[in-house]
């Protein structure tokens, strides 16, 4: 990634007060691989079991927010006989984006369980080759 820092994570505190209800009710944080090239910076969500109606990102100001409900997969006809995982659950990471990020171009896609956003430079963020005349 450059130096200037484009793309950082946030991290949400939570009060002593409210520790012991977020935790039944707390989010799972998707891991994220996150790539820059000279167009922009792309960055993979593993979000599995979100449909494409299940997810949500948004962009306010500065932070970029990334959500998604995972969808009940058992039957609600079903006997539960052993359960790991109370689902439904949700997903939710942000991000703070740079001002050299062109948030009015951001693409997301989704795939097998992956969010893709493609997050495009700003033009005047991007490298320019100055051309050299001879006189």
């Amino acid at each position: 990634m450059s130096e200037t820092k484009e793309i950082r994570t946030q991290e949400r505190a939570a009060s002593p007060a409210t520790a012991a209800s977020e935790e039944k009710k707390a989010a799972l944080v998707p891991p994220v691989d996150i790539y820059e090239n000279e167009n922009g910076i792309v960055l993979l969500a593993d979000m599995p079991g979100v449909s494409k109606d299940g997810l949500d990102i948004q962009v306010d100001k500065d932070v970029l927010t990334i959500k998604g409900a995972i969808a009940q997969q058992i039957p609600e006809d079903a006997k539960p006989l052993y359960v790991e995982f109370s689902g439904p659950g949700r997903y939710e990471r942000a991000f703070t984006i740079g001002p050299d990020v062109d948030i009015d171009k951001i693409e997301a896609s989704m795939k097998a369980g992956v969010v893709r956003l493609f997050l495009p430079k700003a033009e005047h963020s991007k490298p320019h080759k100055i051309e050299v005349k001879v006189a």
